[in-house]
């Protein structure tokens, strides 16, 4: 066994096909089924039930938690020694929401990128939860989401506090409520519930964006059945049907002013709903013997960055 096989053997659990781990390793068929009977001979156990897709036996699982550890090992050697001769070269895997890349990455890439020229950032979009889980995975050095701190083996770090409003078009808002558009608004932000609201038509975010959770605990709350008319994992596709009065929309604050153009945003109208629509984004990444000189810097680079656009407004 070597890291190399550890490797092959990460990407073929992942995979769960011969065919695709192998392709994805720029190796044969045949390499990469030696090297797993080899493994398997070495340790007396069958690693894997040959079928398709392909399982891994229990003795996998546990072969798998050491591969990923050895992964983790190596990559944390190549970097320390790295930083040693001074080499600034790399590939850094970054993720992120695409919630947040939007606003946040193209400065905060663009400041790094002045700084650490021979690093390659490799932008990764996904939703919170598999943020976490890819990083937990060895996957991602760093990831920008909302992370428990008591998550084991995970440094975390508070990046800046994310508000999510409920954005409406006014003409919507018009239409449904013919003159009272402000008492209704008041009601909700005065009350915190969406009631008044019981007939407007909602825009919804996937089941693993917090945004999309929040609004779901918020229809929960409120005793509500709303009627959603578009169900989507794209903030960006949600937000601009929300401005052509489609129905209304639980989106970040910092997005509305990042995504709408400035005749938009005076036709749309937001609504606050209190602490409850306030929590932190995070920057996390793996604990380990050695912390990569690239991943602190970038941390460094995201929260002067941020902290400027804070202050910016």
């Amino acid at each position: 066994m070597n890291f190399s096989t550890m490797s092959y053997f990460i990407a073929l659990a992942e995979e769960r096909s011969f065919t695709k781990a192998s392709s994805r390793l720029g190796i044969t068929q045949q390499t990469l089924s030696a090297h797993i009977a080899g493994v398997e001979h070495e340790l007396g156990v069958r690693l894997i039930i040959r079928k398709v897709p392909l399982e891994l036996t229990y003795a996998g699982g546990v072969f798998l938690g050491y591969a990923r550890r050895m992964q983790d090992l190596e990559r944390s050697m190549q970097q320390e020694f790295q930083d040693i001769a001074g080499d600034e070269r790399g590939l850094l895997r970054v993720g992120i929401a695409s919630t947040r890349s939007h606003f946040i990455m193209p400065r905060s890439i663009a400041a790094y990128q002045r700084r650490r020229p021979g690093i390659e950032v490799d932008l990764v979009e996904e939703e919170n939860e598999e943020l976490i889980e890819s990083l937990q995975a060895g996957q991602l050095d760093l990831i920008v989401a909302t992370v428990p701190k008591d998550i084991p083996g995970l440094s975390v770090q508070d990046l800046y506090r994310e508000e999510v409003v409920l954005v409406v078009a006014k003409e919507l808002l018009s239409k449904l409520y013919q003159g009272h558009e402000d008492e209704v608004v008041a009601e909700v932000e005065r009350k915190g519930t969406l009631q008044p609201l019981a007939d407007c038509p909602f825009l919804l975010l996937g089941k693993r964006d917090i945004p999309g959770d929040l609004a779901r605990q918020a229809f929960r709350e409120s005793g509500i059945t709303p009627t959603i008319q578009v169900t989507s994992s794209n903030t960006e596709t949600l937000l601009d049907l929300c401005a052509k009065g489609a129905g209304a929309f639980f989106c970040p604050r910092r997005l509305v002013f990042s995504s709408l153009s400035e005749e938009e945003q005076t036709q749309v109208r937001l609504i606050h709903l209190g602490d409850k629509a306030l929590y932190w984004i995070n920057v996390a990444w793996r604990k380990a013997d050695h912390i990569w000189s690239a991943t602190e810097a970038f941390y460094k680079t995201l929260a002067e960055e941020v902290g400027e656009m804070h202050h910016e407004g």
